[in-house]
């Protein structure tokens, strides 16, 4: 239990671990406490650190990029790193461009960014609705399903693997290690062997990477592999965790996004009907949805001189988590914050970030958020989730996901789709 102190010391001392499973269980809670009694708190736990819950605290950080940092300072030799936006920094492999400072970041987003933007992402709605329906097909006939195997960690990956140019039925390959990963508490002595699964994710970028060089093809990979940035080839550090942080994004934030909105969907079936009469509603859901479960629920800075947000002063080398799940129930930035309302406009949350590190894939994580629960509306109307089989990721400190998510329907017909 996440435990409050009123004393005016280093602001606000508590004891806060969001790597727990308490903290999985009652993260609304804690972030509420924290946002009426210690706002800008302090915890000793992971070398010391603020969390911040209000969402102008929040916003104020991410928008202050010449005075707190996202670099991430890798030691390969002794497989150490520090800074970054992870507390604490995990393994040695660098997510960039979010843990890039500029000049490195502004190179990176140049180079990646028009694959990226609403046009791009656009473009590739017609082969993610064909994906969608073929996933759907699969297990339309049987009048059951695991919407996390069947879909939900599907359709983002299958998605990704296309923008990537890797073979399409080495998806599930790739994605459960990332996924096993994200949701394994680090202090499990599990943790280090599901980093290690990660290899086979490696070894293929390598091979991949190798093979474009000599026949380019039209892909992202083709991309890394004879790119430049700044006029210099990537090198292959760089291909690789520019590669391992775009899969990464990819793959597990839209798959939790859709299984928290398809769980309350089930659970709200007047909303859900609502939504299915109104098809119009979607673009709202889906920006409720990212407000209300915040698919990433917190990352850091580190202060890199003394500095002041809005009176609040951080030293030199102190770290920030920025709660990106507390900011996004604040009472005094949303009305009703607690309540999922599908058609909230407007909706300035933060659950793809603030800053210049806003997220890079937020419009393909709309657009596959869009198409996987329109397609279950369709097809699956009248869904239930067995609500006794759900598994929910035992720590949500990278992504606030789950694990297993049963569900039954009235069996349907399929409609002939493919994943090709």
């Amino acid at each position: 239990m996440t435990e409050f102190s009123s004393k005016d010391a280093k602001a606000c001392p508590v004891h806060f671990d969001h790597h727990t499973v308490d903290h999985t269980k009652q993260w609304p809670e804690t972030y509420r406490k924290l946002r009426e009694e210690c706002p800008r708190a302090w915890t000793d736990n992971y070398d010391g650190f603020w969390v911040a819950t209000r969402l102008s605290d929040i916003v104020g950080v991410a928008q202050q990029s010449d005075a707190f940092s996202a670099h991430k300072e890798v030691d390969f030799e002794n497989g150490t790193s520090t800074g970054g936006v992870t507390i604490p920094p995990a393994g040695t492999t660098r997510g960039i461009p979010n843990e890039a400072d500029n000049p490195e970041w502004e190179g990176i987003r140049r180079f990646i960014n028009r694959r990226f933007a609403p046009r791009a992402i656009e473009e590739r709605r017609a082969k993610a609705k064909q994906f969608t329906a073929a996933l759907v097909d699969m297990v339309i006939e049987t009048g059951e399903c695991d919407f996390v195997d069947d879909l939900t960690s599907a359709l983002p990956a299958l998605v990704t693997m296309e923008i990537f140019g890797f073979p399409l039925d080495e998806w599930r390959k790739f994605a459960d290690p990332f996924h096993t990963m994200v949701f394994t508490p680090i202090h499990d002595p599990a943790f280090a062997e599901t980093v290690r699964g990660l290899d086979y994710f490696r070894e293929r970028v390598d091979e991949e990477i190798a093979k474009r060089r000599i026949e380019p093809k039209d892909d992202f990979l083709t991309l890394l592999a004879t790119g430049e940035i700044n006029g210099e080839p990537l090198t292959w550090q760089q291909i690789r965790d520019l590669s391992f942080n775009i899969l990464a994004g990819g793959v597990d934030t839209t798959t939790a996004l859709a299984s928290n909105a398809l769980i309350w969907l089930g659970r709200n079936p007047g909303e859900r009907q609502r939504l299915i009469d109104d098809p119009d509603l979607m673009p709202f859901a889906c920006e409720e949805f990212i407000r209300f479960y915040s698919p990433i629920g917190a990352l850091s800075r580190t202060a890199i001189k003394d500095t002041e947000v809005d009176g609040w002063t951080i030293r030199k080398g102190e770290r920030v988590l920025m709660a990106y799940a507390g900011g996004n129930r604040d009472p005094e930035a949303f009305e009703d914050p607690e309540q999922v309302k599908i058609d909230r406009f407007p909706n300035k949350h933060v659950g793809f970030g603030a800053g210049m590190h806003r997220c890079l894939g937020s419009f393909l994580a709309r657009m596959m958020f869009q198409e996987m629960i329109g397609e279950v509306l369709r097809r699956l109307p009248d869904y239930t989730i067995d609500e006794d089989g759900l598994r929910q990721y035992p720590s949500i400190s990278g992504v606030n996901g789950w694990i297993s998510i049963p569900a039954h329907f009235t069996p349907g017909a399929k409609v002939g789709a493919v994943i090709e």
